[in-house]
């Protein structure tokens, strides 16, 4: 696998913004050392060409729109046990980002599809999302705050969002996972799911409507 260096800049357009992990310098930031793009099939493979810095902000050159289908799948580390510290939701060109910041050992796995049936993990009972499809990402390798040595996120639920994502709902941890559902103003549009670490992120892409 090949290691390439990504910034995340959602500039202006960002709506939410929780404290993360901090690199080993303790510094909030730093660019990320690896970025891996799951595949319909479970296999991870380099991601497209980094996107630029500045997008979401008026600098920069655009990024690609997603063209990935789901579902798609990759797993947690052996014993990654992460909090989820922050959601962000950020308008580029020509898709909608959505970022989890996660903190803790290890990196995350994911299991990403639309549903029509938003529900909470263990109950059963049905969430309402705001918009037109329901993609879930559910985020695995996850602990609770006394496993973790971190505090979970805390802040507004569900997030509010810009553009075609009206609306991001996450769910408390459950057997090791917790749900985001994102709200999307449109029919199923293409997805891309990265991975990014120093700090911890999976980051869903999502293509405008056409």
């Amino acid at each position: 696998m090949s290691n390439t260096r990504l910034m995340i800049a959602l500039g202006a357009t960002t709506v939410l913004l929780m404290a993360g992990c901090t690199s080993d310098d303790g510094s909030s930031g730093g660019p990320s050392t690896v970025t891996v793009t799951s595949t319909r099939d479970g296999t991870v493979t380099p991601s497209d060409p980094p996107p630029a810095t500045g997008i979401g902000s008026g600098t920069g050159t655009a990024e690609p729109a997603p063209t990935g289908s789901v579902p798609v799948s990759h797993p947690a580390s052996s014993g990654a046990r992460l909090s989820v510290t922050g959601v962000r939701v950020g308008h580029h060109n020509a898709f909608d980002r959505v970022v989890f910041d996660l903190c803790g050992t290890g990196t995350p796995g994911w299991r990403v599809d639309y549903t029509d049936s938003p529900a909470q993990p263990g109950s059963g009972k049905p969430i309402t999302v705001s918009g037109d499809s329901v993609l879930q990402v559910i985020l695995t390798g996850l602990g609770y705050p006394m496993d973790t040595g971190v505090e979970e996120y805390s802040g507004p639920n569900p997030i509010t969002g810009v553009h075609n994502v009206p609306q991001v709902h996450l769910t408390g941890v459950f057997e090791g996972e917790a749900v985001g559902f994102i709200g999307i103003n449109g029919e199923r549009p293409a997805v891309r799911v990265t991975a990014l670490t120093n700090p911890t992120r999976l980051v869903i892409d999502i293509a405008h409507a056409g």
